[in-house]
């Protein structure tokens, strides 16, 4: 390796680490990914810092949580994580002082200019011609039944911007890069395995007349109407037809972009399908939405059990492109949290969860989870719960006191 690797990050939104084939899914829908995992870099417990994007993808750029309190006003979300941005030290800042060209393109509103996720990149494409934040804001407080049903569909259908397939974005990416001078480092987030899962026609196994109503029964949990159950095998299956689609771009983009660039590919964080009593992401920290795959090419060839966090992507990756080092961030336990608010730690075999209603622990055996009642683990979950929120509050002080005194000195 040399001084000065290119890196390539792909996120892909609500990828989910076992229905990767690498990971054991014994379903055909990521055979590019498995070919980049069986001689690159495996993360195989990969924990995202939270079961949504706006929190885990804010996290994995700057190395710490967004907000450090245990709940989140909805309200404050948007100037919480613009004052984040502002105040940390981002990945793609990183490289920059490394000496690399940088370039961002996202699908994802969660991660547009509006919440200042272009500050630090030379270039950066969100996709996004207006700022929409307040009408997602709306969405996830009040979200009635046509915002939570139709407007999803109807925006796919009409070919808006937002969420925008990876097929609109990928002449923009392969332009830069022909045009870029190494280093550099590209970010790319993919979110056509978002829901509603609405792969194109070839990818697609079921009709549109299921493939629809099973989508459109994702957005009525809010009203508690038990709809996603009869639609699980085809929610599942159109979830699998869009990781398909997904691989496709992996494929397209390894056969077309020169060199040997490290290409990291890796979920934001993962998705329900029922087996917490939940459909989609955000409201639980299980196994289910927050493990994820995470597969570097290009680079070292291992096979790493130790948990890692998505936390660490920022001097992971700079390590990684500079003296291919990774042992640094492994560490015995990885937290990730949500702000309903509910904490989860992972250790290699073993997870707790906590929330005001209660606490669990579960131990692996083979590739399942059984809860189990551990008073050990219970404590030692507890403590780590605890010392992790002082750590974030802690350094939330500082960064704070540090921006107070470089408003002052700009005076």
């Amino acid at each position: 390796m040399t001084d000065s690797e290119d890196v390539v990050l792909i996120t892909v939104d609500s990828l989910r680490a076992d229905h990767c084939g690498f990971m054991g899914y014994d379903e055909d829908v990521t055979p590019t990914l498995d070919d980049l995992a069986e001689e690159g870099l495996v993360f195989e417990n990969a924990i995202a810092p939270a079961p949504e994007t706006n929190s885990s993808v804010t996290t994995m750029f700057t190395g710490h949580y967004p907000n450090p309190d245990r709940e989140w006003d909805a309200d404050e979300v948007m100037p919480d994580i613009q004052r984040h941005m502002w105040t940390r030290h981002t990945l793609p800042e990183r490289f920059r002082e490394l000496g690399y060209e940088t370039a961002g393109f996202t699908a994802n509103p969660w991660t547009s200019r509006y919440f200042d996720f272009d500050r630090d990149f030379d270039h950066f494409v969100d996709t996004m011609d207006e700022n929409a934040t307040s009408e997602l804001m709306d969405d996830r407080r009040n979200g009635g039944v046509a915002n939570l049903v139709v407007a999803p569909i109807l925006n796919w259908w009409q070919d808006q911007n937002m969420f925008m397939s990876w097929e609109r974005l990928y002449e923009g990416i392969l332009e830069w890069v022909e045009d870029v001078e190494s280093p550099y480092f590209l970010w790319i987030f993919l979110v056509d395995v978002h829901m509603p899962y609405l792969p194109p026609d070839e990818y697609r196994t079921h009709s549109r007349l299921l493939t629809y109503p099973a989508n459109g029964s994702l957005f009525l949990e809010n009203l508690d109407l038990p709809l996603q159950s009869p639609f699980h095998d085809v929610l599942v299956r159109t979830y699998d037809d869009s990781i398909r689609y997904t691989d496709a771009f992996l494929e397209q983009f390894v056969d077309d972009v020169d060199g040997d660039p490290l290409i990291a590919v890796v979920g934001d964080h993962g998705e329900e399908f029922g087996e917490n009593g939940v459909y989609g992401h955000g409201s639980k920290v299980s196994e289910t939405a927050l493990h994820v795959p995470f597969v570097v090419a290009n680079g070292p060839s291992a096979n790493v059990e130790r948990p890692v966090s998505l936390r660490r992507m920022p001097e992971l990756l700079t390590a990684l492109a500079t003296d291919g080092s990774y042992e640094h961030v492994l560490e015995p336990t990885v937290r990730g949290r949500n702000y309903d608010p509910a904490v989860a730690v992972r250790g290699t075999r073993w997870r707790y969860e906590w929330r005001e209603s209660g606490e669990k622990v579960e131990v692996r055996h083979d590739d399942s989870w059984e809860e189990r009642s551990i008073p050990e683990l219970e404590r030692i979950g507890r403590e780590l719960v605890d010392e992790h929120l002082e750590w974030e509050r802690e350094r939330t002080r500082i960064h704070e006191a540090a921006a107070d005194v470089s408003r002052i000195e700009a005076l």
